[in-house]
């Protein structure tokens, strides 16, 4: 009787521990949906950072401008304004060249040299259409200033590309004060003079 009894009592052993492990794994599995469920509820609906508006940004760049140290070269330089239509413009170069190229004798009499110049301008749209025009205006206020400071000098002043490079920020610093006057309210529009022809002939 007592071996009946055994034996009658090992399967319900077993049932009571595989009915207990399905419920488990039921559990487990529902509670795993819940939690990302809630998981994922919380993180779409937390309302988005509010944009900041238009003067914000521009502070915050003002700021950044303000904390940077300045660099004397305009090739990093990124200067922004915002338009009457909300819209971003920002500075970007054109180039001026003069129409017709400069030919001068040398003041020691020693052959002549042909340059043709361009103007290099970093400004926003309105204000590099307005540059650019102001350069048109005083085109042959330019050519004269130019013309004067080529007559002064020699073939030995130009015959190399170091002094070619001296001549072009001489030349530079003879225009600027002519476009944007003795004590201009801004820095100058006018980043750089380049010869895009240089041409020396009839030296003995």
């Amino acid at each position: 009787m007592a071996e009946i009894e055994a034996e009658q009592q090992k399967p319900k052993k077993r049932l009571s521990l595989s009915g207990l492990f399905l419920p488990l794994l039921i559990g487990a599995t529902i509670s795993i949906i819940v939690v990302f469920f809630v998981v994922g509820y919380i993180s779409l609906t937390e309302p988005p950072p509010l944009p900041e508006d238009i003067h914000s940004l521009m502070n915050k760049k003002q700021q950044e401008a303000a904390a940077t140290p300045a660099d004397n070269s305009t090739e990093n330089a990124q200067e922004m304004v915002v338009n009457e239509d909300g819209t971003f413009d920002f500075a970007q170069y054109r180039y001026f060249s003069f129409p017709l190229p400069f030919v001068v004798n040398f003041a020691d009499g020693n052959g002549m040299m042909t340059v043709e110049i361009a103007i290099a301008t970093y400004e926003t749209t309105l204000r590099g259409e307005r540059l650019i025009e102001k350069l048109t205006t005083f085109t042959p206020k330019m050519r004269s200033a130019i013309n004067l400071v080529l007559a002064e000098q020699i073939h030995d002043e130009v015959n190399t590309v170091a002094k070619r490079k001296a001549l072009e920020k001489r030349l530079l610093a003879t225009i600027k004060p002519l476009i944007d006057g003795t004590n201009p309210e801004r820095p100058s529009g006018i980043t750089d003079l380049y010869f895009t022809k240089f041409v020396i002939s009839n030296t003995r």
